[in-house]
């Protein structure tokens, strides 16, 4: 009697009981409700310093295209970052033509979605502001005179399309290589931007005036 008594301590001692099971299980559970939102926080963000990270490198190619032909892209919106490659101031690769749009985008929502990456912006004449997920200078309505332009002149930005491209945050490129970041919330709190809008419009209508000197098409 005294060994099957052992026994079952032991067998006890071995596995886990339903309190102890239930118990794990809602410690799993509240620490994957804490921590999802930190993941998704992280993840948006990275995206931030991604898109940041391309809007540089566009303006190292924008200074590789003034070295090469000594004048600065002619077309505004889209085509105006997109004659880097179509230009071939940089070479045609899957990698440099990620840079042209915002890593937060899906590029299969993108024009150019069932192409080969490495025939994007081969054909200005058929680039469009569907192609990229960014807006670029509208140099119709706001030339640029010099190269590279002044610091306070902005070049590039997301362009907000639809869903914004990180919610309520929108990087510009200024002239300068610098990226500076509009949020949402904080241009309300000024009084720049409606409480009720959702979305940083980007574009002549844009009530942010740097935001109005870009452009899609």
């Amino acid at each position: 009697m005294l060994s099957t008594l052992n026994a079952s301590k032991r067998a006890l001692a071995r596995g886990f009981t339903l309190i102890e099971l239930l118990a794990v299980i809602l410690i799993i559970s509240i620490l994957v409700a804490t921590l999802t939102p930190m993941v998704n926080d992280a993840i948006r963000s990275a995206r931030v310093t991604a898109c940041s990270a391309n809007l540089r490198e566009i303006h190292k190619a924008l200074g590789l295209y003034y070295m090469q032909f000594h004048t600065m892209p002619k077309d505004s919106g889209v085509k105006f970052f997109a004659s880097v490659i179509s230009r071939k101031a940089i070479e045609y690769t899957k990698s440099n033509a990620e840079k042209l749009t915002c890593p937060s985008v899906d590029k299969g929502f993108l024009a150019l979605g069932a192409l080969p990456w490495e025939e994007w912006w081969s054909d200005l004449e058929r680039v469009d502001g569907t192609y990229s997920a960014y807006a670029g200078r509208d140099l119709k309505g706001h030339p640029l005179r010099q190269w590279p332009p002044s610091g306070n002149e902005p070049l590039i930005a997301d362009d907000n399309e639809g869903e914004a491209n990180h919610g309520q945050i929108t990087n510009v490129l200024y002239g300068d290589g610098n990226v500076h970041t509009f949020v949402l919330i904080e241009l309300q709190e000024q009084g720049k931007v409606s409480k009720d809008e959702t979305n940083l419009v980007v574009g002549p209508s844009s009530p942010v005036e740097d935001l109005s000197k870009l452009i899609l098409d």
